[in-house]
């Protein structure tokens, strides 16, 4: 049976359109045991995930998005590349490393701010505080390696962070461009490096006629308008 593992709720700051009681509530129609929720940088919906979980007979699991500062080559004048790691928490001890984590990146960043400067983490961070979470490598890692770590060495890089245990090599399909052919480097790295596949929806919304709401808040992040959005807005 499909369990989403990668959901993110409207705390996920302008880029998620449904409340956690509502993508509990479609998860629970579709008849799934239990659904994940991954917000942007934080916890913020994970009480009321658990809540309405916990009322509607399902399993909720939690994580976050987190945003990666990968460093250029020294010297090079290109700025840090910044991508997103989804993380699961599969234990307590991962609850506290994840709570610690995006405390240190909140600390290096003025509010409501991320920018190559603050507001994100190194991989370097991560080391030692991994322990009961389970990262998802998907399509950011065939654009967050950089010159400094490339793209197989970037994947190489997380086994060495998370271990091969807890670490699954994320497919998602949405009909875009380019995305078959990116799976297909992305099933190819996970044989090269033996980790596993999965496949999650990277859901934003609950529901379809959720999706006009989700690109006003889309619109929002970019500080334009629905007209002026183009390939800003979600495909599919």
């Amino acid at each position: 049976m499909f369990v989403e593992l990668h959901a993110a709720s409207a705390f996920s700051f302008l880029d998620a359109a449904s409340t956690p009681e509502a993508l509990v509530e479609r998860a629970a129609a579709l008849g799934y045991p239990a659904i994940a929720v991954l917000d942007r940088d934080g916890l913020y919906g994970a009480p009321r995930l658990h809540m309405a979980a916990r009322k509607a007979g399902l399993k909720a699991l939690v994580g976050a998005e987190l945003t990666i500062r990968t460093q250029q080559q020294r010297y090079s004048p290109h700025p840090p590349s910044l991508w997103r790691l989804p993380v699961l928490v599969a234990s307590r001890d991962g609850y506290r490393n994840l709570c610690r984590l995006i405390t240190r990146m909140k600390a290096g960043a003025p509010k409501g701010e991320i920018t190559a400067a603050g507001g994100a983490l190194s991989l370097e961070d991560l080391d030692g505080t991994t322990g009961g979470l389970v990262a998802l490598a998907g399509r950011a890692v065939l654009g967050g390696g950089t010159a400094r770590h490339g793209v197989g060495g970037l994947l190489d890089r997380l086994v060495g962070v998370f271990g091969r245990d807890r670490l699954y090599v994320e497919l998602q399909r949405h009909l875009q461009r380019d995305e078959e052919s990116d799976n297909q480097a992305l099933i190819t790295l996970a044989s090269a490096y033996h980790v596993p596949l999965l496949a999650t929806n990277g859901v934003r919304f609950a529901a379809p006629e959720d999706r006009p709401l989700f690109d006003v808040l889309t619109c929002i992040r970019h500080k334009t308008d629905v007209h002026r959005a183009g390939q800003r807005l979600a495909h599919n």
